[in-house]
């Protein structure tokens, strides 16, 4: 099958032959359609974080997937072949991938793979981090910082349908965008400070910025609160002297979380938000228009991989 490898750190993207998969009885071969880029698998490449996320070369990038299931283990029941499914896993730049069943979800059938390959990541991150580790609930108001990211998008959706008031820090060009999917008020970052134009205090801050975005985002915690963090670990030292509680997350694939969040993209109560779509062969293409901030593309927005036609 054709792949996108890694052969060391910092190198150019190969875009090369290598053996198809073998399933193992509790897994599933999938025929990829489509992968979506994630500003990790970059970092992960550059091998500046290889002593806390190190990968053994030669890599294929790409955490996440779109495609229809080729092939099933013995004991895999969940799923037959034929089925549209997407999800989350390691090496989905490539034309076919071992998964297990408990990191996949069947593809929302409104969705195209372009759009299904460019949710699972971005939106089970937004989910875990308002629910499971903000705890937030309806009437409560919820700061995102980083709103018209892909993660920050689908999390002011589903703050919104959750009941929740949405106020989200960007850019100005993204305000209505922000409002169109449920923000109830932006602020441009480049203009204001947060801190200084918000008269009431928040229930739970999700941080997907750091720095000091997320030092000065103690300042609008309400006692009691919660501050979720995405890129960087959260001073418990600060915590404690604002009484709230604060940690960064780290995903935690659910197939059974993927399903919620298919069903409501089945509903169109969330939508997924495609930017840009390359050809698997042109992922270095890809990463380097990324890296360089060339790509002519919309400021939000997932970049998707298309690996076969739909």
């Amino acid at each position: 099958m054709k792949a996108v490898r890694l052969l060391e750190y910092g190198a150019q993207l190969v875009f090369t032959d290598v053996p198809t998969p073998t399933i193992a009885h509790d897994e599933i071969l999938v025929k990829i359609k489509s992968t979506a880029v994630n500003h990790l698998d970059l970092v992960e490449a550059s091998g500046t974080i290889r002593q806390i996320l190190p990968i053994d070369m030669p890599w294929i990038p790409g955490h996440e997937f779109s495609g229809v299931v080729e092939q099933i283990g013995s004991d895999v029941t969940e799923y037959g072949p034929g089925d549209a499914v997407f999800g989350t896993s390691g090496g989905a730049y490539a034309e076919y991938l071992a998964a297990k069943p408990a990191a996949i979800a069947r593809k929302p059938s409104k969705l195209s793979f372009e759009e299904a390959a460019s949710v699972p990541v971005a939106a089970q991150t937004a989910w875990q981090g308002l629910f499971t580790h903000g705890e937030l609930e309806k009437g409560q108001t919820i700061l995102i910082h980083g709103g018209a990211g892909a993660v920050g998008a689908y999390a002011v959706q589903l703050a919104s349908h959750a009941g929740a008031t949405v106020i989200a820090t960007a850019s100005g060009d993204d305000e209505a965008y922000l409002n169109s999917i449920g923000a109830s008020r932006v602020i441009d970052y480049q203009q204001e400070q947060f801190e200084k134009v918000l008269r009431e205090k928040v229930d739970v801050v999700l941080d997907l910025i750091g720095g000091d975005t997320q030092t000065r985002s103690f300042l609008v915690l309400k006692e009691g609160g919660h501050l979720v963090a995405a890129t960087q670990p959260v001073s418990q030292e600060e915590t404690a002297k604002h009484r709230v509680s604060g940690a960064m997350m780290r995903l935690a694939p659910s197939g059974d979380g993927l399903g919620k969040i298919a069903r409501l993209l089945e509903e169109g109560t969330i939508r997924p938000d495609v930017a840009t779509v390359y050809a698997l062969q042109d992922a270095a293409q890809a990463w380097k228009d990324i890296a360089g901030k060339t790509a002519r593309r919309r400021s939000h927005g997932k970049v998707v991989l298309r690996v076969a036609a739909s």
